[in-house]
């Protein structure tokens, strides 16, 4: 009997299947789909092109965004286009940088010091702790990762605990930990554990016998070609020496560096560049540098490079053959001695004993780690000591200036350690991440800081013990994040960034005043003694803000600082008020200066009202520590004046905490603590003409389990939805609704914990995330989901699933399409018509970053070339964009199968000149077994191209026409199955540039049936 033939429809209804196992992928389904959108159902047509937009000055920028409908790069510098100009515009230098903390040790008494190394995915603590008794030193061993204990905290055998201080380096195998011993005279010693095994038995090594210790450190090391060179000073008068230790744990003989100089603070330099080892050293009086060989060999002579008393710490490092150092030098406030404020200097010294010119680096801070390098810039985290607002400063040394201080991240703010007393920790790098120790004050006593009547007797210090905690920078411009509202585009970083489209700058303030005084003197005003009419002493109290007004109008002010109270003299007397308040050196609002603002309350007037003037105001200066004023207005004076933006229990504002992770909600700002990625801190609500205003009392705690469900692990991805933040973990979703308070804190609508959805899924990326017409979509670490609007979830990406292991780099809703645009890692994008609900893929268009301008998509590539999507261009450059498709296996007969496949019928709308490359496989191998190259040549111009009918060059009548239709035999028809593969191929001969090609509406096989099995070779049988 004659085989039937039959056909065997293939509408182009369906889209990619990657999630169904290859061979048995239903009929009208594709393997592969490339570079074509469902504009018409059943319909495959070419996407449009991008075409190129200038490119960025630098190829570092990996974020594209909008603010106020135009367009900006960001990455190590803010970019803005002018598309009048087509040109790039440079606001100033950005930071993106990540950051996360661990707690390292945490016990009942304080830790004052302490260092760390990283090896072989272990970290090693050692720290001093001062206990009633008496202080000891301690190492112990944790997982770099985890901070899971493998060495519980160990006491360091026979040290001198009150000289010296530990430090520890990682030098091969082993964390070589390095203390002294003895009580009349001295030793280095240096305890070895394994990296491999630490909990094997330590071995223990002498380093010197004649060391002479300090508070500080008065010896120092640096790894160079698997050695650890240790200077030290030695004892009585002999000078500066060094040591060197290999990764054998083989002690070298005693070098003397210098024997004229001691060195009761040592900084150790290695220099890959010039081969050299730098030592930098402090007497107590005088620096100096030297340097010698790998060998020892003296290179440069020792070179005075400052005297000065009054330095507490020193670091060094080198850059390009070039040393540059640091050193703290102790400071007080000018109005009085008492109150600390240390500041940093800098200077460079060439290998040809060139000194550079000292400068002031920062002002307010000192030194809270060695210097340090990543991606050829220098950074040091510096440390802010205050009673009420203690915190650490990630400062960028290469080009910090007091004029211009560059703050690139905060952490630990109000529970900061203050200046280090006991020498500063190492800075293990890996890659592009910096690790460093810290002192973390994590037992808090209140204090009360009442804004709105005077304060009563102030609490010193608030905090009463410090442990150690571990931060993390990652130097990154992966992890970018921008929203705008309050006339601002608010950006995550190591603190949170503002741009009001002048310049970037931190939004709100880093520090608010503090250390203010007040004095009374009997002459030179108008200010009443005793204003009630008694005799009241203390009838006057002041608070002092940092205020600011952006490029948009919005006035931005610090929390007040603390009130202070005056003691007035001399019943029925005037006189005026000196009112000192230290400047914020600190700060990126430098070009447009923010003002000092002082408000005064009475026993009279019991409202605190502005007393500097508007229209003459105290500007600050990041080169000055403070400033004064005299106060001299009476108070009826001053009635009518401002008063303090907390008035009537108004929350007050603080800088917001370094985040990688924001988003809108409720009229307001949400972002996760990086610190604390289980806290989520919310804006005051924002309405017209003000901006974003951040507080720390306004914070939701997200717990990291929910009883039965066990651990749901840290925030992750924030998004809103409908009446709904959703708020993603890893593994988890919640949401909170509802409205929150209003600025005095009160009659917030939140829940008082989140609502749980699921555990079956979660968000493992915020750049993923993109609302559509059925709910969120999101990567997880099973794929691309859906959160439906009934919050329900599901696989929504399933067709798609052999592209899970890449990153989404953005994701966007694509005006005046039907289209969800994912933008992966690899190159590729991944495209969801939610109209049909089918997946393709881009290719062509590589994006680090995505985002819409002009409602058209816009990305840029790794190399920072911008581009954009343009309707009715078919090139991404200067490449033509071809489209391409692969079919299932089409197995008519079922898996196994035998059928005859005579030919198959394709259908098209021709558009353009092209060529298709037809590529048929058989029995389910994927090699092309056949190859036919079609040269259409019935062009009729795009429809609506062609000049009236009858008119000059009109396609005569019963010419080609526009439609596309191609049978194609079959080679092999004998088979189990076959696949078919269509690639347009353009042919730069055409003399044209690509163009929309054709469309493409299906394809009819002709086959037949021959039986349910098809033979197989008899070495494939068994049995």
């Amino acid at each position: 009997m004659p085989i039937q033939k039959q056909p065997v429809n293939i509408n182009f209804l369906q889209g990619l299947d990657t999630k169904t196992d290859p061979y048995q992928v239903s009929v009208g389904n594709f393997l592969s789909l490339t570079n074509s959108v469902f504009d018409k159902v059943g319909r495959l047509t070419k996407r449009n092109g991008f075409s190129n937009l200038t490119s960025l000055p630098n190829d570092t920028t990996s974020y594209l965004t909008t603010f106020n409908g135009d367009l900006q790069a960001i990455g190590d510098s803010f970019l803005t286009y002018s598309p009048n100009q087509t040109a790039w515009i440079d606001k100033g230098s950005i930071y993106p940088i990540t950051l996360s903390t661990m707690p390292l040790i945490r016990n009942s008494v304080d830790q004052v010091q302490a260092d760390i190394a990283i090896n072989n995915g272990l970290i090693c603590t050692v720290y001093t702790e001062t206990p009633t008794i008496s202080p000891s030193f301690k190492y112990a061993v944790a997982d770099a990762t985890t901070g899971q204990n493998i060495v519980e905290p160990t006491v360091l055998p026979n040290a001198n605990a009150s000289y010296g201080f530990p430090k520890v380096f990682s030098l091969g195998n082993y964390f070589l930990i390095i203390y002294t011993t003895g009580t009349t005279s001295y030793n280095l010693v240096g305890i070895a554990v394994s990296a491999i095994n630490p909990t094997i038995p330590v071995t223990t090594i002498t380093l010197a016998t004649n060391y002479q210790p300090y508070p500080y450190s008065a010896y120092d090391g640096a790894i160079y070609n698997n050695s650890l060179y240790l200077a030290y000073n030695g004892s009585g008068t002999s000078g500066v020496k060094m040591v060197i230790v290999t990764a054998q744990l083989q002690v070298s003989g005693t070098y003397i560096l210098d024997a004229s100089h001691q060195g009761i603070d040592i900084s150790v330099s290695a220099d890959t560049t010039n081969n050299l080892i730098w030592v930098f050293y402090y007497n107590g009086t005088t620096a100096y540098v030297l340097a010698v060989t790998p060998n020892v060999i003296p290179f440069l002579a020792p070179q005075t490079v400052f005297s000065n008393p009054n330095v507490q710490n020193i670091t060094s490092t080198v850059l390009n053959g070039k040393l540059t150092f640091f050193y703290e030098i102790i400071n007080n406030y000018t109005y009085d001695s008492s109150i600390p404020t240390h500041y940093v200097e800098a200077n460079t010294l060439s290998n040809t004993g060139q000194l550079g010119t000292a400068y002031v680096a920062v002002r307010s801070v000192g030194l809270a780690s060695k210097a340090f390098i990543v991606n050829s810039t220098i950074y040091f985290l510096a440390t802010y000591q205050s009673p009420y607002q203690p915190t650490y400063f990630l400062i960028d040394g290469s080009t910090s200036t007091q004029s211009n201080p560059i703050v690139v991240a905060r952490l630990a703010y109000q529970n900061g350690g203050g200046y280090l007393m006991n020498g500063l920790p190492n800075v293990p790098i890996s890659g592009i991440t910096a690790y460093i120790p810290y002192l973390y004050k994590d037992l808090i006593a209140s204090v009360n800081k009442n804004t709105n009547v005077p304060a009563g007797s102030q609490v010193a210090g608030i905090y009463s013990q410090t442990g150690v905690n571990l931060v993390k920078f990652e130097f990154t411009n992966d992890a970018i994040f921008s929203t705008e509202i309050g006339s601002n585009l608010n950006l995550t970083g190591g603190f949170l960034w503002m741009y009001d489209g002048y310049l970037p700058v931190e939004q709100n303030f880093f520090l608010y005043p503090d250390s203010v005084e007040a004095t009374w003197s009997t002459s030179g005003g108008s200010i009443h003694a005793q204003p009630d009419g008694s005799t009241n002493t203390n009838a006057y109290f002041y608070q002092v803000t940092y205020e600011w007004t952006d490029n948009q109008g919005n006035a931005f002010r610090s929390a007040p600082s603390i009130p202070i109270s005056v003691t007035t003299t001399g019943s029925g007397t005037t006189g005026s008020i000196t009112v000192n308040v230290p400047t914020l050196r600190l700060t990126y609002k430098i070009s447009s200066p923010l003002k000092i603002v002082i408000y005064r309350w009475s026993v009279a007037q019991q409202s605190y009202y502005q007393v500097t003037s508007i229209t003459v105001p105290e500007l600050n200066n990041t080169t000055i520590d403070s400033i004064s004023y005299v106060d001299t207005l009476s108070d009826s004076s001053i009635l009518g004046n401002n008063l303090i933006y907390t008035t009537g229990g108004v929350v007050e504002d603080v800088g917001a905490p370094s985040s990688s992770i924001l988003t809108l909600f409720d009229d307001r700002l949400w972002l996760v603590d990086a610190e604390d990625p289980n806290l989520l801190w919310y804006s005051k609500q924002v309405i017209e003409g003000t901006p974003v205003e951040m507080s720390d009392l306004f914070t939701y705690y997200v717990a990291p389990s929910t009883g039965a469900q066990g651990s749901t692990g840290s925030i992750t991805a924030l998004s809103p939805m409908d009446d709904k933040l959703i708020i993603f973990k890893e593994d988890a979703i919640y949401y909170i609704n509802g409205s929150g308070p209003d600025n005095t804190g009160a009659n917030s609508g939140y829940p008082t914990s989140p609502i749980f959805i699921t555990s079956t899924v979660g968000c493992t990326n915020p750049a993923s995330i993109v609302i559509m017409q059925d709910g969120l979509m999101f990567q997880s670490n099973k794929g691309i989901w859906l959160l439906g609007r009934d919050l329900s979830t599901a696989y929504i990406g399933a067709a798609v699933e052999q592209y899970n292991s890449y990153t989404v780099t953005s994701a966007l809703n694509i005006p005046a399409t039907n289209q969800i645009r994912f933008s992966l890692s690899s190159g590729v994008t991944l495209m969801y018509d939610y109209f049909v609900h089918q997946w393709g893929t881009f290719e062509g268009i590589p994006a680090v970053s995505g985002t819409l301008y002009q409602e058209l998509h816009t990305i840029v590539n790794q190399y920072g070339q911008v581009s954009q999507e343009t309707a009715g261009v078919y090139l991404d450059g200067s490449n033509p964009v071809l489209m391409s498709f692969t079919t299932s296996w089409l197995n008519v007969a079922g898996l196994r199968g035998y059928i005859r496949a005579y030919w198959f019928y394709l259908l098209g709308t021709y558009l353009s000149p092209h060529k298709l490359q037809v590529g048929v496989a058989y029995d389910y191998d994927s090699s092309t077994y056949q190859g036919t190259l079609i040269n259409p040549t019935n062009y009729g111009g795009y429809y609506g191209s062609d000049p009236y009918y009858g008119g000059n060059g009109a396609t005569p009548y019963g010419g080609p026409s526009n439609i596309e239709q191609w049978r194609i035999f079959l080679q092999r028809q004998r088979c189990r199955s076959f696949q078919i593969t269509i690639q347009e191929v353009f042919d730069p001969s055409y003399g044209t540039v690509a163009g929309p090609g054709l469309t493409l509406s299906g394809l009819n096989c002709i086959v037949g049936v021959k039986k349910g099995y098809a033979p197989i070779p008899q070495q494939n049988t068994v049995g």
